[in-house]
């Protein structure tokens, strides 16, 4: 017991201390505001977790047909939470708790509620982890606690932790990897990378790849830099390397193989803007968003004398290194997977800026009162370049009174110092740690002070009377020349101002999380009761037992995982390709909100709502943008149902169908009628007679407030564009097709587009979110006049066309549907039943599909064919069709083998290690 009561007393302190890191958080939880971003944090965060949790603990861990249109989770979700280890703990965990009846079924409130006090274990966790790192490393425990805390208390874990909380696992990773190195350098055992590879590429493949990176980094840097007095031969460190890595890669295949098949498959426009190689955009040292290196570190790295010192001299190396590739936006897009510049890896910094400050306080004796004073002038110069030279920075009279009484605090220890003519020891930690707190309550001073956020009076006098403070224990470590412990607690206590200082000005003010509160997660912009109730309505009058249901909740594309109904919008960083594709290509269907990374709605087209089984559209009242077809079924005070009276069966059978080379450049309005009449395949054995072309309607175009000559449409009123005209009248009961390309040449201007009463949104063109797909086909209800409307500017408007849809194509389908509603869709099994009475060729199903799906047809193996562009069909044969259908994730069973030989592989190989 004796034995663990140092290991008990880390956990407490790092508990208490990670605690008081979240102060400012639990002071919001009190009041029911959570620790959760307004925007990723309840559109994905929240959504994924739920319905992860209700997925593991039913057993199931692989597909969701809740998750958009149906979709992998195992690998799909692979970026977020899937196989993250320490989600996984947690869904254990709460799992115990609920079966214990301590807890009910863990919704997406209870997790909002749960978020402040995940964190506070998962940072407690680092703190813990990176301690022992720093112990391993040979540092004593006081400047090896101040390490870990530097590193767990900086502002980047803060602020991943509150707007995409899976980023904050590769906190606890990268120690893990750093250990790993240290035991091959020091002790030639490779045992310890090969797990932290393997858990770093098991937990998420994305930041697997920025550990790793580092990990590169942080190895390339000890190649050249010694830390210990006896280490592995370089050679012979590097083939070790190699070696441990490749087992710890091919153990985490079954996660990290269809992670990366997820990734591969997924589509994002390419970044197209120029990158620069070096820009100053944020200040490090006082207002990044990012990471603020500490007062500590900008100290120590000018006391030269400290150089002596090889661990010094290593972490302060790496540490300048990565603030000058802080600098540079390519080093960021090499980060983010050569795509858009994301400073996100910058948590390496606060280690490494840790480990600088541990190893200066491992050697504060070797200074003198000159070496302090140098640093010390030196430290305030750098300051205040940073502060002048940043255009940002605002320069008031409260920093130049701070300022002032900084120098008097100075230059008031440099007298004690001078006059007990104390040389070394405790006078020097006095006047040095006089400067380096004086420095951190500067900067607190301005981050407090900055974004409009008015720092109140008894708060300057608390951080000023903190300095005093400071001032007279360092007095008393001179006259009983002490160790340095007070002075590490001070920094620690400044460490937990500036991480609730941060919290505060940057992510509850700035980031606006006071916004998420539990009345606004339960209320009608997010889980809105009056939806809830109309669908438990539409649930109770439909016996079908599956469709979907066209309605979000404003952007929120998830609200189907939120609300819990089968949708038709999902938004991700990662997803099928072929749906987008499908959405974005082959049938050109607006999403009402150009963004990437998501799909939503059907553009109101009642074609694609038969065919994907999109039965019912909810519309707040006076939203007249109804798709043909639908009819008023319920109503509540908001809001309107309107029911699809063309639904089709779960199970269609197609007897013809059609090459996607056959219907390449023809209208979307013929591949929709080749969907219906048929199925759209990559490469069928025979082509069946496609169907007729429809006619393109003559019409006249003018502008209104504007002029359009030559495809060049410039708008000189608020609100202008084109009126076109139609030469002969269209049926009432039609509706309207307009397709045309739309480009702004206005580089960040977004705009709406109105085309009569349809509405959408257009990014602007330096949008990381923008498709940069600008064909356009919206579906309008008949009308004589087609009104194309966009904000004053300058436009390209080009191959106008507009066809008309008199659903006569769907209506047959829908009166002769000879397909089947037997079957059952749990997860990632699907049973079927339709009996082939009439020699159909195939069946098709509107389940998206994915490489991973089998499928067996009474019995026998059959092929799952990509049909109607991003969905399923199988071979029919004659008779009954006893149809199954599974899910794994890509390539699961040959990289479970993998992971398999692998850990086998790496068993043995440590084993004869040993023995070496």
């Amino acid at each position: 017991m004796r034995k663990l009561r140092p290991l008990f007393i880390l956990t407490f302190l790092c508990l208490f201390l990670s605690t008081a890191a979240h102060a400012a958080y639990l002071v919001e939880w009190a009041g029911n505001r959570f620790m959760l971003g307004p925007n990723d944090g309840l559109s994905q965060m929240m959504p994924f977790k739920a319905m992860l949790y209700e997925q593991y603990t039913s057993g199931e861990f692989f597909y969701s047909p809740f998750f958009g249109l149906g979709s992998g989770t195992y690998s799909g979700l692979s970026y977020y939470f899937s196989t993250s280890i320490f989600f996984a703990l947690t869904v254990n965990f709460f799992f115990i708790f609920e079966l214990l009846g301590v807890i009910t079924e863990p919704d997406i409130l209870f997790w909002a509620h749960a978020a402040v006090f995940i964190n506070i274990v998962k940072l407690a966790l680092v703190l813990i982890v990176s301690y022992l790192v720093f112990r391993y490393m040979k540092f004593q425990p006081v400047p090896a606690f101040l390490g870990a805390s530097i590193y767990g208390l900086s502002s980047m874990y803060f602020r991943h932790a509150v707007y995409w909380e899976f980023f904050a696992d590769a906190y606890l990773w990268l120690p893990l990897l750093i250990f790993g190195i240290e035991k091959i350098f020091r002790e030639q055992r490779p045992g310890w990378f090969i797990t932290a590879v393997a858990i770093a590429m098991i937990d998420s493949f994305y930041f697997a790849y920025i550990n790793l990176l580092l990990a590169g980094i942080y190895i390339l840097f000890r190649l050249f830099l010694t830390l210990a007095a006896i280490e592995i031969k370089r050679g012979k460190a590097v083939i070790l390397f190699l070696i441990s890595g490749l087992f710890g890669a091919g153990i985490s295949a079954v996660s990290f193989i269809p992670a990366v098949h997820a990734f591969l498959h997924n589509h994002r426009p390419d970044y197209v803007h120029d990158i620069e190689w070096i820009r100053f955009h944020d200040n490090i040292l006082f207002t990044s968003s990012y990471v603020i290196l500490p007062a500590a570190f900008i100290g120590l790295a000018f006391a030269l004398p400290l150089y002596r010192d090889r661990r010094f001299r290593f972490f302060v190396s790496v540490s300048l290194a990565c603030v000058l590739l802080h600098y540079s936006p390519q080093v960021a897009s090499v980060f983010n997977g050569f795509s858009a510049p994301q400073y996100r890896w910058e948590f390496f910094l606060s280690f490494v800026s840790g480990g600088a400050v541990a190893a200066g306080f491992s050697n504060l004796a070797l200074l003198k009162i000159k070496d302090i004073s140098k640093a010390g002038v030196l430290a305030l110069i750098v300051y205040g370049l940073f502060a002048l030279g940043d255009e940002r920075l605002e320069i008031h009279p409260l920093l130049i009174g701070s300022i002032a009484l900084i120098s008097v605090f100075i230059l008031m220890l440099y007298t004690v110092a001078v006059k007990r003519k104390s040389k070394t020891g405790g006078a020097a930690v006095a006047l040095f740690m006089a400067l380096l707190f004086a420095a951190a309550a500067y900067q607190f001073i301005v981050a407090v002070a900055r974004d409009g956020v008015t720092i109140q009076f008894p708060l300057f006098l608390g951080v000023l009377g903190s300095a005093l403070l400071m001032f007279i224990l360092l007095v008393r470590a001179v006259e009983k020349d002490s160790k340095s412990w007070e002075a590490v607690v001070f920094i620690v206590i400044t460490l937990l101002v500036l991480a609730n200082g941060f919290q505060y000005v940057n992510l509850i003010k700035g980031g606006k999380t006071e916004r998420v509160t539990e009345e606004y997660m339960t209320g009608r912009n997010y889980d809105d009761p009056e939806i809830n109730r109309l669908l438990e309505q539409i649930e109770e009058r439909e016996a079908f037992p599956f469709y979907r249901i066209d309605w979000m909740e404003g952007r929120r594309n998830n609200t189907p995982i939120a609300e819990g109904f089968f949708g038709l919008s999902a938004y991700s960083s990662i997803l099928n390709e072929q749906l987008l594709f499908f959405y974005l290509h082959e049938l050109e269907i607006d999403m009402a909100r150009e963004s990437v990374s998501r799909y939503a709605t059907l553009g109101k087209r009642a074609n694609l709502h038969s065919l994907l089984l999109g039965n019912y559209v909810i519309l707040p009242h006076g939203d007249e943008n109804v798709p043909a077809g639908f009819e008023r079924v319920l109503e509540s005070e908001n809001f309107i149902v309107y029911e699809n009276q063309w639904s089709l069966p779960f199970i269609r059978p197609a007897t013809a169908a059609y090459s996607e080379e056959s219907l390449a450049g023809e209208p979307v309005l013929r591949r929709e009628h080749a969907m219906l009449s048929g199925v759209v395949l990559k490469n069928p054995d025979e082509q069946g007679v496609l169907p007729p072309v429809p006619e393109e309607l003559e019409f006249e175009a003018a502008g209104v407030e504007a002029t359009y000559e030559n495809g060049l449409l410039e708008v000189t009123g608020e609100n202008g564009g084109i009126d076109v005209q139609l030469i002969e009248t269209v049926p009432a009961e039609s509706d309207l097709y307009i397709s045309f390309n739309l480009v702004n040449l206005a580089e960040s201007e977004g705009f709406a587009l109105t085309v009569n009463s349809y509405r959408t949104l257009r990014k602007p063109n330096d949008s990381i979110y923008k498709t940069f797909v600008d064909d356009l086909t919206i579906r309008v209800p008949a009308d004589d006049i087609i009104r194309i409307r966009v904000p004053e500017g300058t436009y390209k408007l080009s191959e106008l066309a507009v066809y008309e849809e008199s659903y006569e194509v769907l209506r047959t389908e829908t009166a002769e549907a000879k397909g089947s509603n037997r079957f059952e869709w749990s997860g990632s099994r699907i049973k079927a039943e339709y009996l082939n009475a009439t020699d159909d060729q195939f069946i098709v199903l509107p389940v998206p599909y994915e490489v991973g799906w089998t499928a067996k047809i009474n019995d026998e193996k059959a092929e799952v064919l990509e049909a109607n562009y991003a969905f399923m069909a199988v071979p029919a044969s004659p008779g009954m069709n006893e149809i199954e259908l599974t899910y794994r994730p890509p390539h699961f069973w040959k990289s479970l083998l993998l992971s398999l030989l692998s850990l086998v592989g790496a068993a043995i190989y440590l084993f004869m290690r040993r023995k070496i």
